[in-house]
């Protein structure tokens, strides 16, 4: 390469750079002159990271959700498939809005200007790690009636079809409504699942499955703001070339296509941008100042096309063994269920047998001392009858004698 080329070269790298702009694995853009936006100095909810199309529903109007931007008691918050976002609670804690969610926010300060956020989920997921709250703050998720008042814990409440499920990771939670004497209390390492059908619902040990959702479900690196000496915030925006492309960010997928956040100057985060058929591409991004990358895939060769083909097909017989195994557990558990509910049945059908014969046997014993008595008043009757029979000979007796004495008296 001839020396005035190579200089010309350096100068429009080195310009792009100065100003922002990024591309990894392909060709030179355009830098976006976005700038991080300036964050509340009170107790509020703002959306500080945004992974894939996230809208903020108000009143009629739908709209592009963006970080930085404040909610209003109202606002509904819809996260489409595939898609994540993040709300930070000032620096109260942080709540991660998963795939296909619409959570509404319908307060979230109080009278003294405390935090006092309450939310309710229409669908969908939503995690949370909280800060341990003043006695005047409160955090309270409702799910079709049951309400979930945090104090400090990290945990995932979702809505499903059988009813709202409810993990718990650190602290605990209050729950109020059909659960068992309307009121319990969710402590680490439990979950409680609260069921449409109107069933009381009973806390339970967490499942091993149900460990690795609250992992992968954590909350992403928190934005906080409010206080004296709050964190700058910086917006860092990446845009992935395929735009289907799977975006990680400290290794928990956090969306796809697109990513942008406001972090605390100075983060350092792991990113990794996958997609089948592409080379994956990972790098460092350190949050010192306002960010736009650009990551182009590189389209993957044969042999690792190939190899990602083998794999895929390992994962498949993985995914199908583990899939059988849980099959057969489950066809274990219903014969299970079903003997226990022959035996109780059982169970029942001999307690009833045995309480009727013992109402049978009460029933004959009532009987038989009724007869008994009414035998015992009949001989009475009887006795008294034969009494009164003498009683009257007597008084027959004695009238004679009367009227003999008047007779000779006479």
């Amino acid at each position: 390469m001839k020396p005035y080329l190579r200089i010309i070269l350096g100068i429009i790298i080195g310009i792009v750079i100065a100003t922002g702009g990024v591309v990894l694995y392909g060709y030179l853009t355009t830098p976006k002159a976005d700038t991080a936006p300036p964050l509340p100095d009170k107790q509020t909810a703002v959306i500080t990271h945004i992974a894939g199309p996230v809208y903020v529903i108000r009143g009629e109007e739908t709209l592009p959700a963006s970080p930085g931007e404040e909610l209003q008691p109202g606002d509904i918050v819809k996260v489409t498939e595939g898609a994540v976002a993040q709300v930070q609670l000032a620096d109260r804690g942080s709540a991660l809005l998963g795939s296909d969610t619409l959570v509404r926010f319908m307060k979230l300060t109080g009278a003294d200007s405390k935090l006092d956020l309450r939310t309710e989920i229409l669908t969908g997921s939503l995690s949370y790690k909280v800060e341990k709250l003043d006695d005047s703050e409160s955090i309270i998720i409702e799910v079709d009636g049951t309400e979930y008042e945090v104090r400090g814990t990290e945990f995932i409440i979702e809505k499903t079809d059988e009813g709202s499920l409810l993990i718990v990771g650190e602290g605990k939670v209050k729950v109020s409504g059909n659960v068992i004497q309307g009121e319990v209390f969710v402590g680490p390492e439990k979950q409680l699942l609260v069921k449409e059908d109107g069933e009381a619902a009973h806390v339970e040990d967490i499942s091993e499955e149900n460990k690795v959702r609250l992992a992968s479900a954590a909350p992403m690196t928190a934005m906080p703001f409010g206080f004296d000496d709050a964190p700058k915030p910086v917006l860092v925006e990446l845009v992935t070339d395929p735009p289907d492309s799977d975006i990680y960010i400290d290794g928990l997928k956090t969306g796809f296509g697109s990513f942008h956040s406001l972090l605390p100057e100075g983060t350092i985060v792991e990113v990794r941008v996958r997609r089948r058929g592409f080379k994956d591409y990972s790098f460092t991004l350190n949050a010192n100042s306002d960010q736009y990358i650009e990551i182009h895939l590189e389209p993957s060769g044969v042999d690792e096309t190939l190899a990602e083909k083998k794999l895929e097909n390992q994962e498949l017989t993985r995914l199908r063994a583990d899939y059988e195994r849980r099959l057969s557990d489950l066809n274990q558990s219903f014969a299970n269920q079903s003997n226990t509910e022959a035996s109780s049945k059982a169970e029942i059908e001999r307690r009833f047998a045995q309480r009727e014969a013992e109402i049978a046997a009460q029933k004959a014993q009532r009987e038989a001392e009724l007869l008994a008595q009414l035998e015992m008043e009949r001989a009475r009757g009887n006795v008294l009858e034969t009494e009164l029979a003498g009683s009257e000979s007597e008084n027959e007796k004695l009238k004679d004698l009367i009227k003999q004495i008047q007779e000779l008296t006479d």
